[in-house]
């Protein structure tokens, strides 16, 4: 187990990436604006903040949803990370999935 994996099973948070169980860190790429995950905003516009996800998760991909922590998210961008050339983690970025939470 590599250092990586170790601090992700022992302090990341715990997900669901598609059906598979991982673990890993969500950050807000956004956090000038803190008030727009508060807000409530109308019908029909979408919070368009980004999020990272570092995970250990080798089959990540685009599309796929993750769910941690009650949100649902959409995967934009993976971005495998190496060291000595060996597979370390993921980095990904993220968006809010959008919904129909209050109809």
């Amino acid at each position: 187990m590599t250092v990586t994996n170790r601090l992700l099973h022992n302090y990341g948070q715990s997900l669901t990436i598609g059906s598979a169980e991982g673990r890993g860190f969500i950050s807000c790429l956004d956090p000038d604006d803190a008030q727009i995950h508060k807000t409530q905003l109308a019908p029909g516009v979408t919070n368009n903040s980004k999020y990272r996800l570092i995970t250990d998760a080798e089959n990540i991909a685009e599309g796929d949803r993750v769910t941690a922590a009650g949100r649902s998210y959409i995967v934009l961008r993976v971005e495998p990370v190496r060291i000595f050339g060996a597979f370390s983690h993921n980095e990904c970025i993220l968006k809010l999935k959008g919904g129909a939470v209050n109809a």
